[in-house]
């Protein structure tokens, strides 16, 4: 029980216990080039139902994706495999998909960008606000988010590289605007920087202040026992924990920094994305599959966000765990992906490579690169997630079998992890033994 502040900065709740294979390092273990990196817009992201229209023909994509990632999910697939008593996908398995978005969609729908504003501010109270060094700050937003349900927290500051990770837009645009494109910015807002002290949001724009700003990664782990049932309703359900857990996490957060008279900034999604936020924080390394990374806590199961804050914080340094360096052998995900979207390559490139999608409509905006669904800039694995969402969409419950059958996704109750952990982190002599 924390009795005062204090209390609160010396806990051990405020530190990051890592084994002694995780090395802090002052640059993250995938390249990055930061003169070609610059703000991407995710309206051309594969989870906009227009980009997809635009490869598949927009009638014939809508015709082949079945209700999915919903409740009441009545396709004929899983009816199937409750009357079957499918393990995973029987009434069971449907059942906890159903709840948990349910739950997804309540938590969530009182998300705003600047928070809910129910507590009181110092200057409401008549009292000064908070005044601690990025050190202790940071110690105190940690155990104050596990305390809402976090798992960790990383920080990096929102300095000019930073800010061009920063979307121009959300993701998610309907198809309806392919013939009309783009769509204006009241559908889809566009993500912008102004010079005024509070963060707000009109009609058109979320508007971010140009002052000093930190950008706060935090991660929301989910049952790995449950994805290891992919593709199922279990897995499912245990993939919306994430989002389900985001949106009390996210607005008690915010409440709790404005009323140490500060603020908490994030609704659209993505605003950072997740793997860039969590990579350079700390919090993971990239892999083979572009569309997760892999946690040295969590492995590939976790989940991943980043809220903006002016509420100074200490950075946290990127890790070397021999993850990424494990990826480049370990081909596991590749070859259980049945869209066939994770490369095979055995050295990661610049490059971004087109999906194996044949577009059938000329691009929504000729002035994007090709393909517009990826951001350049690093040298990673590239992920065709065009083929990856197609296939997903197509199923009652998506997909996740890559995370599922990753090397990664163990837990760590045996003491043969840490060592086969230990020895990736050094070696790679050793990658295609462990990898089986």
């Amino acid at each position: 029980v924390f009795h005062d502040m204090d209390e609160v900065l010396s806990s051990s709740s405020g530190d990051v216990k890592r084994p002694w294979w995780v090395k802090e390092v002052d640059e993250p273990t995938v390249e990055i080039d930061w003169n070609v990196i610059d703000r991407y817009d995710a309206r051309y992201t594969a989870h906009s139902e227009a980009v997809m229209g635009r490869y598949f023909g927009l009638d014939e994509y809508r015709e082949s994706v079945q209700v999915t990632y919903s409740t009441g999910n009545k396709s004929p697939k899983v009816i199937d495999a409750i009357e079957a008593n499918t393990p995973g996908d029987n009434l069971l398995g449907a059942a906890m998909n159903d709840a948990s978005f349910y739950g997804l969609s309540r938590n969530n729908s009182s998300i705003k960008w600047h928070g809910p504003e129910t507590t009181l501010t110092p200057e409401q109270r008549g009292v000064p606000k908070w005044q601690g060094t990025p050190e202790e700050n940071t110690r105190i937003l940690r155990v104050a988010m596990r305390f809402f349900g976090a798992h960790n927290i990383g920080a990096a500051a929102l300095d000019e590289k930073h800010k061009r990770l920063v979307c121009t837009h959300p993701q998610s645009v309907s198809g309806a605007y392919m013939n009309s494109w783009p769509p204006p910015d009241t559908v889809n807002k566009r993500i912008v920087f102004e010079d005024v002290d509070q963060g707000y949001s009109a009609s058109e724009k979320f508007v971010i202040p140009t002052k000093p700003m930190w950008a706060v990664s935090y991660t929301t782990p989910m049952s790995r026992e449950m994805f290891r049932t992919a593709p199922s309703g279990l897995r499912s359900a245990a993939n919306a924990m994430r989002y389900r857990n985001r949106g009390p996490i996210l607005i008690e957060t915010q409440n709790f920094v404005r009323a140490l008279g500060y603020q908490v900034l994030e609704e659209p999604y993505p605003c950072i994305p997740a793997i860039a936020g969590a990579v350079l924080s700390g919090l993971a390394e990239n892999g083979r599959n572009g569309g997760f990374c892999n946690s040295p806590d969590f492995g590939s199961v976790n989940g991943y966000y980043d809220l903006l804050t002016d509420l100074p914080m200490a950075p946290t340094k990127p890790i070397d765990a021999g993850m990424w360096r494990f990826c480049h052998t370990c081909r596991k995900c590749a070859e259980a992906c049945p869209a066939q979207a994770i490369s095979m390559d055995s050295e990661p490139s610049w490059d971004p490579p087109k999906s194996r999608i044949i577009p059938k409509l000329p691009a929504l905006n000729p002035n994007m690169p090709d393909p517009e669904f990826h951001q350049p800039g690093k040298k990673i694995m590239w992920h065709d997630s065009i083929a990856c969402d197609a296939f997903g969409n197509s199923q009652p419950y998506h997909c996740g079998i890559c995370m599922a059958t990753c090397t990664f996704n163990t837990n760590t109750g045996a003491s043969i992890h840490d060592v086969v952990h230990a020895v990736l982190s050094t070696t790679s002599a050793f990658n295609s033994f462990f990898k089986n």
